[in-house]
């Protein structure tokens, strides 16, 4: 059986916008579980190659709550154009993925 459940990456500068980010999307119950992990950007910006330390935040939601969940971001998020990406998640421990669906509220 094919899950609604997504993961969405996003990443952000400080540990201090994480934490911001965090409490709205999980205040607003537009996620789940939010891990964060540290992790060196490398990227082209303005025609110069960039090299950043940065907090990836990996978001666990739903198909039903991207839409809010993107604009969510985009409204605390510091940077002009930030990465957001959903990955679906195909297949997955289902007592977690019914956990997952429970927390999260698409509306």
């Amino acid at each position: 059986m094919k899950s609604n459940a997504i993961t969405v990456l996003t990443t952000v500068a400080t540990d201090e916008q994480a934490n911001k980010l965090i409490e709205v999307l999980l205040e607003s119950r537009l996620a789940a579980c939010i891990q964060t992990q540290n992790i060196g950007s490398h990227y082209v910006w303005d025609g110069k190659i960039c090299h950043d330390e940065e907090v990836m935040l990996i978001i666990k939601s739903t198909n039903e709550a991207y839409s809010r969940l993107e604009r969510t971001i985009i409204a605390n998020h510091d940077y002009e154009v930030p990465q957001i990406v959903a990955l679906p998640i195909e297949a997955g421990y289902r007592p977690y993925l019914n956990w997952l669906k429970q927390h999260v509220n698409p509306y």
